[in-house]
């Protein structure tokens, strides 16, 4: 058996090399504007103290802009005046400075040259919604001030594709209650519906698998292993995002990405959340690191990624990683932790791997500093037909039916079923 492998990172294997192509990203972020503990000017502060190179402001409700103009103020967040007492955002003179990296903090921590670039237009949809069926929309001006509808996911996305922008899905697996039943991510009905959303919205690049401290999104990776394995024998890879969800200042470094860039702009950035150039990386993740894990210092970085497809070998090599993790459907399939000189390679054969290989690995570096997952690398044995016939099962129910029966596996849908029950 021989592997067709695309590699997500072949037209930036170059850039990846050079560590001036690898900028610290966050794209969900939030401050007093909505729900967050701290102003906007605290954390984009907070962020460039923490050498963050690209940051987007995703408030729930409201369309981002430029940090010196003041978003849009929505009645649902005047609680926060009484609760916190204060609003603002930086000044022209601060923003200018920030973005050109000569700002100078009160602590001062800033270690890299180049500055923090701002990204307008990023909003959290659904901004009321209990269950946390929240979507990011970029590059797009839709949903400000909309509240949502309980347990939809498809008007924002069908909103955001239709105004030209992108979007991915947050945190689905606290949507689902996967964080006290990690089976809940596994059910057919579950991954279909998330797979279904997937493939009718294309601008809908993939899923956040890292968010915050892990806690109620800890099997965000349990069903994005579920879509991978559904959606790329139809010919689409689902994208990893790994993003801090800051509502504090302290919640700044726990996750983000690592984005490939051969320089920055707004057109860049766009180019690689749409072909998944970029790494999520986080200092929790529970269920790879263990419950009391927390990362700390220098965190895992790829450094180098080859595919040589007549030897049937992907070979990652990486820098503060103490191990090295392949996985195909969801399952450990090869360890590496040989460590030299302060980097780390490791070469996966295929051919040893046939049995285990369903259409897809991707590849995960440990470290002491956290944890690094790639996007996945489909690997297409000739068997794609049949696999996408294997899962077309839960795939033959109706949007009603499937939306019905996800809903019922999420912490509300089990209360109501147990009412109706009654």
């Amino acid at each position: 058996m021989a592997f067709k492998i695309t590699n997500p990172y072949q037209n930036v294997s170059e850039l990846i090399r050079n560590p001036d192509n690898h900028y610290k990203t966050n794209l969900h972020t939030h401050s007093t504007y909505s729900d967050a503990n701290n102003t906007m000017t605290e954390m984009v502060e907070g962020f460039y103290d923490n050498d963050f190179d690209i940051l987007a402001f995703a408030e729930h409700g409201i369309v981002g802009k430029e940090w010196d103009k003041e978003p849009t103020i929505i009645p649902l967040f005047f609680f926060q005046l009484l609760w916190h007492g204060k609003r603002n955002h930086p000044t022209t003179g601060m923003y200018r400075a920030v973005v050109d990296g000569t700002y100078k903090t009160a602590k001062g921590l800033r270690t890299k040259k180049r500055g923090l670039q701002c990204v307008p237009d990023a909003i959290e949809t659904n901004m009321f919604t209990l269950m946390k069926n929240h979507v990011n929309g970029y590059f797009t001006n839709v949903y400000e001030g909309k509240y949502g509808i309980e347990n939809d996911f498809e008007i924002p996305m069908k909103l955001i594709e239709e105004s030209g922008g992108i979007s991915h899905i947050n945190h689905p697996s606290d949507w689902l209650g996967a964080y006290k039943d990690p089976e809940c991510a596994r059910v057919p009905e579950n991954v279909a519906f998330f797979a279904d959303l997937l493939r009718r919205y294309r601008s809908c690049m993939g899923i956040e698998v890292l968010n915050m401290y892990d806690g109620p999104n800890r099997s965000d990776r349990i069903l994005w292993d579920g879509l991978l394995r559904t959606l790329i024998p139809e010919g689409r890879n689902v994208w990893g995002f790994g993003n801090s969800d800051a509502h504090r200042v302290r919640e700044i470094d726990t996750a983000f990405m690592d984005f490939i860039l051969p320089e920055y702009s707004l057109g860049t950035l766009r180019n690689a959340m749409e072909n998944g150039h970029f790494f999520a990386i986080a200092r929790y993740a529970k269920n790879e690191l263990g419950e009391t894990f927390v990362g700390k210092g220098a965190y895992p970085v790829v450094t180098a990624i080859s595919v040589d497809e007549t030897a049937q070998t992907i070979t990652v090599s990486g820098k503060n990683c103490k191990a090295i993790e392949w996985i195909a459907d969801g399952e450990i399939i090869e360890s590496v932790t040989a460590e030299k000189d302060g980097e780390m390679t490791s070469v996966i054969s295929l051919a040893d791997h046939e049995k285990e290989i369903s259409c897809y690995v991707r590849c995960q570096l440990k470290g002491e500093g956290g944890i690094c997952m790639t996007q996945a690398f489909v690997c297409d044995a000739g068997n794609m037909d049949s696999l996408v016939l294997k899962a077309k099962g839960p795939d033959l129910l109706t949007s009603k039916e499937r939306r019905k029966k996800a809903f019922g596996n999420t912490r509300l849908g089990v209360i109501v079923n147990k009412i109706k029950d009654r």
